[in-house]
């Protein structure tokens, strides 16, 4: 299909939009924390207008990005809100709150997938490669600071963002919000630094030897053993996306050399690598001698499993219908109790039982799952040559999918950004599989 002159100026307002909603994304816990303290809790969803504008410019486009997984989604989101309403809490805006999540931004994914190319993904990664270098100095810096520090302040000006960590040290949250904002960044971050390494995609040599080592130097200072793992499944990804031929095999050997190499110098010659290093470990001994069966039973990869399995077994247990809608959030919680807390689920399986039943929140743990392996089925029959980029990607996006808690906007923003690159990446070759 041609694509006129005026229809590629409203898609440039829409990229505009998407971009707009990635640096939201990245720096929206920054203005929550030291630029408006004061509307922390109005920018909670600062990304919401920006969603609904995405949509309803894309429809008076003409934008074709309606198919069965936003269908399902809208249909079990509309009866659950008419059963929240009518028979659960009926609260408005808990239930509301919990509607947006699959109505503005699930259907952002598919506008993202069709509005972008792989060009505009390529450029969003040496975007996301320079903003790296900004947020692991402001790590460096949270990380040796005191709580009491202004770089560590909390949402609205008040106490810290630190979360546990190990030995007297806290768990940074960069730019965002918490913690976990940052572990999904650094998985993110990643997907390009492999990609462009493996590639033959044109970067800045020293922007990626940069931020390369930015990403090794920031993952033992955020404490997190999940940043270490999302990364680590990433670089699985790139790895199975990369033996395609003798000179990839090779090309992969050599850059797991340069890595290898620049850790065992970090661990020499960098004190803050070492002490960031010392402190993880001692985080991950910590959490291991918590768990009740010691370190195996506490493996954070049977943590998953058991996170993917447990809520869909303890799904049959649910009610038919359920009225809960929002409750599972945080914010819903704190509407309706007072107090931020998980009144349903922490695992997100779990809360779309608990909000939605076996019915619609079973729906939807089976359009996220097939929605997951589709995606990564299709990247992986690719040409040899096309699917790094968009199996890289999976590495993090399938697990944002199945695994994310949604219920929080910064782990939401991700997975759907992370999601429609992907598609984005598909669109190009396989267009018709997808939908």
């Amino acid at each position: 299909m041609s694509v006129t002159s005026e229809q590629e100026t409203s898609f440039r307002e829409l990229k505009i939009a998407i971009w707009l909603y990635f640096l939201l994304w990245i720096f929206e816990g920054a203005l929550r924390k030291w630029i408006l303290p004061s509307l922390a809790t109005p920018l909670l969803i600062v990304r919401d207008p920006i969603a609904i504008y995405i949509i309803i410019r894309a429809l008076y486009l003409g934008v074709k990005f309606v198919n069965g997984y936003i269908v399902l989604a809208l249909l079990s989101t509309v009866f659950s809100l008419a059963i929240t309403l009518t028979f659960g809490h009926a609260n408005l805006f808990v239930a509301l709150y919990g509607a947006r999540i699959m109505l503005f931004h699930f259907t952002l994914i598919f506008i993202i997938g069709a509005v972008f190319s792989k060009k505009d993904v390529v450029a969003l990664g040496r975007a996301l490669l320079m903003i790296n270098l900004l947020m692991t100095v402001i790590v460096y810096f949270q990380f040796s600071s005191p709580q009491s520090a202004f770089i560590n302040i909390g949402l609205g000006g008040e106490g810290s963002a630190g979360f546990a960590g190990a030995l007297g040290y806290s768990r940074p949250p960069g730019t965002f919000s918490f913690t976990s904002g940052l572990t999904v960044f650094y998985a993110f971050v990643s997907v390009f630094v492999f990609y462009f390494w493996l590639s033959k995609d044109r970067i800045s040599k020293p922007l990626l030897i940069a931020s390369s080592i930015s990403l090794v130097i920031a993952l033992p200072l955020t404490i997190s053993r999940g940043a270490v793992v999302a990364v680590a499944i990433v670089g699985l990804f790139a790895i199975i996306a990369s033996i395609t031929s003798v000179r990839m095999v090779f090309k992969l050997v050599v850059v797991s050399v340069i890595f290898s190499v620049s850790i065992v110098l970090l661990q020499e010659y960098s004190s803050i690598f070492s002490l960031g290093a010392n402190v993880f470990m001692e985080r991950v001994e910590s959490a291991n001698q918590q768990s009740a069966g010691g370190g195996l039973t506490d493996s954070i990869f049977l943590r998953m499993l058991n996170d993917f399995l447990g809520p869909i077994a303890d799904l049959l247990n649910q009610p038919l219908f359920v009225g809960n809608l929002g409750m599972g959030t945080n914010a819903g919680a704190q509407m309706l109790s007072g107090k931020v807390s998980f009144l349903i689920s922490e695992n997100e399986f779990g809360r779309l039982g608990g909000e939605q039943g076996i019915i619609f929140g079973g729906l939807l743990i089976i359009v996220r799952i097939v929605l997951g392996a589709n995606i990564a089925i299709q990247s992986f029959r690719l040409p040899k040559e096309k699917k790094l980029l968009p199996f890289a990607l999976c590495g993090t996006a399938c697990v944002a999918l199945v695994q994310g808690q949604w219920a929080q906007p910064t782990v939401l923003g991700y997975g759907v950004l992370v999601t429609g690159l992907v598609l984005a990446c598909l669109k190009e070759d396989r267009v018709s599989e997808i939908y």
